[in-house]
């Protein structure tokens, strides 16, 4: 059958190789460079934790903060108050803002003879009036820890976003740069962060992933090659190879509407790697055969031959990466869908382009050296002599690193994806240490019209606030309580103990009602509550954290919110930024469980499928078990988390591992199957004709995703340089593991060959 469809690529071979030049253009041409690093990367649109997140966030208008810390030893001077005063301003007339909270639109309440009087903190802002600003802020529960740090040299500007998408975003912070870079008083450092700055970076990142990373793999690939075959012609097959499937994996996942993010990103790198294999394995075989052949037997003896493993090959790998389409995360799913087109696209062009240009070129033939076929035969006799050896210590091996697999930690706090040298990182650890913390849970409170004035209600969210302070990691609380507390305790004579709920509703209502008159306090009210009084939050900062720890105080929140309001007629539902993106640690669970599970089925079921046999599908089960379990073990150890990367390295390289094995497979098959050969001399045969291929494209595969250490992303870093360690250790279990574990049953394998000779009428000879 493979014989016929070489015959037919032969006879079609320059009407396909325009047909892949059109369907490049086409792909070409459907590029877009639209990037997405908000939420929506990570959720489905109808995943019940975004579609709550979304509820609240349109509730309470804005849900991209974009933090400005101003430090200054001289913080309450006229300079800093001033410039603080015209930033708040100019941040507030950028049309993409929503609203700009900071000392300078913040309230002050105080008593007065007529009873409470609420004006902004920075109002008839005068010299002799600095040290009681400096006081009032200071003393002030709700601000201290908040707006203004302990020390007093630091204050925030939180300034909320609408939607933006990525040029809007660009050209925001930009503005946002220049505004507070112009008239910056001498001794001002600033600082930015928040979910703004983290998308920004995001965007950054993905745009260096696909641009420099493609370009290091594609001049890796030449080199390799050149290295290889010391031949131009047989550099730009590989080349051409690249550059198409290339074309056409953007261009496909461009067509089905996604948008490349940080881990999408890595799609460019993955497909540029690993679409070189099919073109190498190609040239090394029409070399063996084209010594012998004439151009078009050749070129049909090759397809004949190669097509099956390869086309294996890339189903596996397309499979192993197709398998995350089970992931609930949206890139993830994104990633394995357009990777594992990618690779079947790889296998499609290289088998019409590659033999086509090997025929019309007739570039000079690789040479075998001598040192080559040394070192491999070598290699082959350590296997036949020492496999039970080789066995034991891989059964060690994967007993060890098997319970390093237990230890293995979750981490999706994005704020640890980047390195502690940067100047999010740094900018964000400064807000952290000194402010309110760089995470936040919000409890979203909902229930009928003036619900939160009912005495009743509002002293249970003071209760629940109290109790959350308690808890591990939180830093500050704020609710409408703190508001209403604050304008009772001025009104009673301000008492230290009237800081205090009232009992009275219209009492309630009143301190309210005085806090509202103004409207920077109007707009304070509203951000933490509806103006009916229906629906509220309470907002939970928090220190930098891990995501596990996020978790664990989510559910203490969760449960206590519960127990709090339990026989009440409102609701309350546990959201926010960390809070759903510590939901992601059981969905990367799911991911990890859920792809691997269906990638190993889908890999191995393959083996046996194609091999039509038990035993040789049998014997691939163990060298490619082996690097996955080692690796993850090994992260287990020494203490590498699971994250947005390295959650698919196990699938990914599950699909990958397997390509060497088919290839050396279908070789000892080709040796051994109907031969008189026993099986120590079919693995040294097998070993000598495919083993530089299998090292070569090994070798460039490893080098390959090691590039990938130069990026930002600490999930694409860490993904990349495991999934070279994981080859690594698969090119050993193809040269080392599955050759023994053939010695270990050779006598099965012989006695199945004598049945199989036996039935369609071979005799020896």
């Amino acid at each position: 059958m493979m014989r016929k469809i070489a015959e037919i690529i032969y006879k079609l071979r320059y009407f396909l190789a325009l047909c892949v030049l059109a369907l490049t253009v086409f792909f070409g041409l459907s590029i877009h460079g639209k990037l997405d690093n908000t939420i929506t990367a990570w959720f489905a649109k109808d995943d019940p934790v975004y579609v709550t997140y979304s509820r609240f966030r349109d509730t309470f208008e804005g849900d991209r903060y974009l933090i400005v810390a101003v430090k200054s030893d001289n913080l309450f001077s006229m300079d800093v108050l001033n410039y603080i005063k015209r930033k708040t301003s100019e941040l507030e007339d950028l049309p993409q803002v929503k609203k700009v909270h900071s000392l300078a639109n913040s309230n002050k309440v105080i008593g007065t003879e007529q009873g409470v009087e609420i004006n902004p903190l920075l109002e008839n802002l005068k010299k002799d009036r600095l040290g009681s600003i400096r006081h009032y802020t200071m003393n002030d529960k709700l601000y201290r820890g908040y707006l203004i740090s302990a020390d007093g040299r630091l204050t925030s500007i939180i300034v909320a976003f609408d939607e933006m998408d990525t040029d809007e975003m660009d050209m925001v912070i930009a503005k946002v740069k220049k505004i507070l870079n112009t008239g910056k008083p001498k001794g001002v450092a600033i600082y930015l962060t928040g979910d703004v700055m983290l998308n920004y970076e995001f965007n950054d990142i993905t745009r260096q992933d696909e641009t420099v990373l493609p370009v290091l793999g594609i001049a890796l690939a030449i080199f390799v090659s050149f290295f290889l075959f010391r031949s131009i012609l047989k550099v730009s097959i590989v080349l051409i190879g690249v550059v198409a499937t290339l074309t056409w994996s953007i261009g496909f996942y461009c067509l089905l509407g996604y948008s490349f993010n940080a881990v999408t990103g890595m799609i460019v790198p993955l497909v540029t790697i690993l679409s070189v294999a099919n073109s190498l394995h190609i040239i090394e075989y029409f070399d063996e055969v084209s010594e012998k052949l004439d151009k078009r037997e050749a070129f049909i003896s090759t397809l004949e031959y190669i097509m099956t493993p390869c086309f294996v090959a890339s189903i596996t790998t397309s499979f192993g990466l197709a398998s995350l389409i089970t992931s609930p995360i949206g890139a993830i799913k994104h990633f394995g869908v357009s990777a594992g087109a990618g690779i079947m696209f790889s296998f499609i062009i290289s088998v019409i382009i590659a033999p086509l240009m090997l025929i019309v070129f007739q570039g000079k033939k690789s040479a075998h050296h001598e040192h080559w076929r040394k070192f491999l035969a070598h290699l082959a006799e350590v296997n036949v002599r020492g496999y039970r050896y080789i066995l034991i210590a891989a059964i060690v091996a994967i007993a060890f690193f098997g319970y390093g697999f237990t230890k293995i930690r979750i981490e999706t706090n994005e704020l640890k994806w980047f390195p502690k040298t940067s100047d999010l990182y740094k900018s964000s650890m400064i807000v952290d240490k000194e402010l309110a913390g760089t995470g936040d849970l919000e409890i979203f409170i909902q229930g009928n019209e003036g619900v939160l004035k009912n005495p009743d209600i509002m002293k249970r969210m003071d209760l629940l606030s109290q109790e959350i302070k308690k808890m591990p990691h939180v830093k500050k609380v704020i609710s409408l309580a703190n508001y209403v507390k604050t304008v009772n305790k001025v009104l009673q004579g301000d008492r230290p103990d009237e800081y205090r709920v009232p009992d009275s509703r219209s009492l309630i209502a009143q301190e309210l009602l005085l806090f509202s008159f103004s409207s920077d306090g109007r707009e304070e009210l509203e951000s933490i509550a509806t103006p009916d009084y229906s629906k509220g939050r309470i907002t939970i900062k928090l220190r930098y954290t891990s995501s596990e720890d996020v978790e664990a105080l989510s559910h203490l929140v969760d449960k206590k919110a519960k127990e709090i309001f339990s026989g009440t007629d409102v609701k309350v539902t546990l959201t926010g930024i960390s809070y759903i993106f510590s939901t992601l640690n059981s969905y990367i669970i799911q991911s990890q469980i859920r792809s691997f599970t269906l990638a190993f089925i889908l890999v191995i079921g393959i083996i046996y499928l194609v091999f039509y046999s038990l035993r040789y599908g049998t014997i691939s089960i163990l060298p490619n078990i082996f690097p996955i379990i080692v690796v993850l073990g090994f992260m287990g150890w020494v203490g590498i988390t699971l994250n947005v990367g390295t959650v698919m390295n196990a699938s990914v390289a599950l699909g990958i591992c397997v390509d060497d094995t088919i290839h050396f497979l279908t070789r000892f098959r080709k040796e051994f199957d109907k031969s008189t050969l026993s099986v120590p001399d079919a693995i040294r045969r097998s070993t000598v004709m495919v083993g530089r291929a299998i090292i070569s494209t090994s070798i460039i595969n490893i080098s390959g995703f090691l590039l990938t250490v130069i990026s930002e992303f600490k999930p694409t870093r860490e993904f990349g340089w495991l999934i070279s360690l994981t080859l690594f250790l698969a090119l050993l279990g193809d040269l080392f593991i599955l050759p023994s574990s053939m010695m270990k049953v050779q006598g099965i394998l012989v006695r199945s060959r004598e049945k199989t000779l036996a039935k369609e009428g071979y005799t020896r000879q």
